[in-house]
């Protein structure tokens, strides 16, 4: 398959990063001399294998602001991403084999979770729909998340011109219920992945008309969620809430009817995961 040749090539030379480039003023980033410095600390500690595994220049930044600028925590969080990234897989659900790509036709056969639209600053749209869920093998579940989010990641990127690296997560309760709840195992190993390996990658999350039993649900998972996540989620119930996900999504007819937009074509899954890899559904 050519995308996934593409993908490929795209993350290998994603992983291409050395030593000798940490020498560079360019990979040292950040707002002011400040952050620059918490960067090079960062990177000092990293050994040349750590280095040369980052997928991206950004990710000693991104790991240093979600730890408030604790340059121990951010060291710590980063290798442990690192890890896990590494014994996870990322790689090889990047490069899109043929084993991982028939999980993925299961997975989002559905269409529970897929990648759709941006924000008018170039933000990909990432939707969830619980409802729709329809296997119980939690490692493909996750793996099925993983491939989604890098995605929707390099979506934004290429929408932006490699200005933005976030990505909005709207989630349509449609057929959601308790009997079809994911196990808390599930929402805590979301949570982690989220909170803890793809830190500053979501700008929002929306959560459109949750059922009145959702507080139940909701009161399981928030004790897994940090401050920071909890100030990024932005319940949308009734005509008042759909008006906070329009403000934000500005082109409606790209925006599904869920969250009150006008775009009607139905999710075609095999289109999907035959298109570029970094593109959303229905550009």
């Amino acid at each position: 398959m050519t995308i996934v040749v593409e993908r490929e090539t795209e993350v290998n030379s994603l992983t291409s990063i050395t030593a000798d480039v940490v020498k560079s003023e360019d990979f040292v980033i950040g707002d002011d001399a400040e952050e620059q410095g918490k960067c090079r600390a960062i990177l000092a500690a990293l050994s040349s294998e750590e280095i040369g595994a980052m997928p991206d220049k950004n990710m000693p930044l991104r790991h240093l602001r979600a730890e408030d600028g604790e340059v121990d925590k951010a060291i710590s969080k980063l290798k442990s991403t690192l890890k896990w990234r590494k014994e996870f897989g990322v790689s090889e659900i990047l490069a899109g084999s043929d084993e991982m790509m028939k999980i993925f036709s299961v997975e989002n056969a559905t269409g529970k979770i897929y990648a759709r639209g941006y924000d008018a600053d170039g933000r990909a749209i990432l939707y969830l729909k619980p409802g729709l869920e329809n296997t119980k093998d939690e490692k493909n579940q996750m793996r099925h998340l993983v491939y989604n989010l890098e995605r929707a990641i390099a979506s934004s990127l290429r929408k932006s011109g490699g200005k933005v690296e976030k990505l909005n997560i709207l989630i349509d309760f449609e057929g959601f219920s308790l009997w079809n709840a994911p196990p808390l195992s599930s929402t805590k190993e979301t949570l982690n992945i989220l909170q803890n390996h793809y830190p500053e990658r979501m700008y929002r999350a929306y959560l459109c008309n949750p059922p009145g039993y959702f507080s139940v649900f909701w009161a399981m998972a928030k004790p897994f969620i940090d401050p920071v996540t909890k100030e990024k989620i932005v319940f949308c119930k009734g005509a008042s809430g759909m008006q906070k996900v329009k403000e934000a999504f500005p082109n409606l007819e790209k925006l599904e009817f869920c969250a009150g937009g006008k775009a009607d074509r139905v999710f075609d899954s095999k289109e999907y995961l035959s298109t570029d890899f970094s593109s959303t559904f229905d550009e």
